[in-house]
């Protein structure tokens, strides 16, 4: 019989980061138990490169400014949740850590399996972090981007954006093009 999520142990940040299953799997921590993420597939892998490389072009001359995959947020210590968003920019120094202290713009790519908790569960907590400035949340099924952006009073949504257009990332500092996130995805 299936453990209940209620009767599993939790692990705190610190256990989990020292933890390994013995596997290749890649997890994340969500409220203390550790859940495993599938290999993306190849649109989503795709979209996340031309993610960066669009990142990075634009960030060029901002240093200590990058763009990073793979790296680590702590959205809670509290709650014991540890999230991986498939990018992130940060302008901290560069320093060896298994997570980014202070991201500033946050990319999660929605795939069928993962689409509910980004949008859910992951906008809401990396909007309460206070180093992030914007959060896109980009379809690997269609062209389509939602760009959260912090105001003085809290977050403000965008219309998704879709298609050809293009919209400003005030933390990359210029226009991101769909045309150019969507290149050789298939969309």
């Amino acid at each position: 019989m299936a453990k209940r999520r209620e009767d599993v142990r939790r692990m705190t940040i610190e256990e989990f980061l020292a933890w390994d299953d013995g596997t290749e799997t890649r997890y994340e921590l969500d409220r203390g138990v550790p859940v495993a993420m599938n290999p993306p597939l190849v649109p989503h892998a795709r979209i996340a490169a031309n993610v960066v490389r669009v990142a990075d072009r634009q960030l060029e001359g901002r240093r200590p400014c990058r763009v990073l995959t793979g790296a680590g947020v702590v959205v809670s210590r509290a709650e014991h949740t540890f999230y991986v968003p498939d990018v992130v920019v940060t302008c901290e120094e560069p320093r060896e850590s298994p997570y980014v202290e202070a991201p500033r713009l946050v990319v999660e790519i929605l795939s069928p399996s993962t689409e509910r908790l980004d949008k859910t569960m992951k906008v809401p907590a990396y909007g309460r972090l206070p180093t992030v400035e914007e959060i896109w949340l980009v379809s690997a099924a269609r062209r389509w981007v939602l760009v959260w952006r912090k105001t003085e009073g809290g977050w403000l949504a965008h219309l998704p954006y879709e298609g050809e257009a293009s919209f400003p990332s005030p933390v990359l500092g210029g226009e991101v093009a769909l045309a150019e996130l969507y290149d050789l995805s298939g969309l």
